[in-house]
C-alpha cells in the first residue's frame, strides 16, 4: 500500500471514530433530530478528524489535535451560541471540541 494511501485511510478512520461518537451523541440527546441535522454533525466530525490527521502543524498529535478542532468549530460557535441568541452554549461546545480533539489525538497518535 501506498504511503498517501495509507495516510488517508487512517484519516478517514480517525474521523469515523468522532463521526460515530457523535452519532451516538445526537441520538441519544436528541431522538427526533431531522436527518438532514444528523449528516451535517457526523460528516462534520469525518472531515474533521480527516483534516487533523493529515495536518503537519510540527506541534505533538494530541495538541494539533485539540488546537485544530477548537479552530474548525469556530463557525459553530458562532453558529449555535452567539448568533442563535444563547451565549450559554458556548462553554459547553468549546468543551465538547476539547473531548473529541483529545479522541481525535489519541487515535491519531495510535495510527501514527
Amino acid at each position: 500500500m501506498s504511503v498517501q494511501f495509507t495516510k488517508w485511510k487512517n484519516g478517514l478512520l480517525v474521523g469515523g471514530v468522532a463521526a460515530i461518537l457523535e452519532g451516538v451523541l445526537r441520538r441519544l440527546t436528541d431522538p427526533n433530530i431531522s436527518i438532514w441535522v444528523f449528516v451535517q454533525s457526523v460528516s462534520f466530525w469525518l472531515f474533521c478528524g480527516l483534516v487533523v490527521y493529515m495536518a503537519e502543524t510540527g506541534l505533538a498529535a494530541l495538541p494539533q489535535s485539540v488546537l485544530l478542532t477548537l479552530l474548525l468549530n469556530i463557525p459553530w460557535y458562532i453558529a449555535l451560541s452567539v448568533g442563535d441568541g444563547k451565549p450559554e452554549l458556548l462553554i459547553p461546545l468549546v468543551v465538547a471540541s476539547v473531548v473529541f480533539g483529545t479522541v481525535i489525538g489519541l487515535v491519531s497518535r495510535k495510527l501514527k
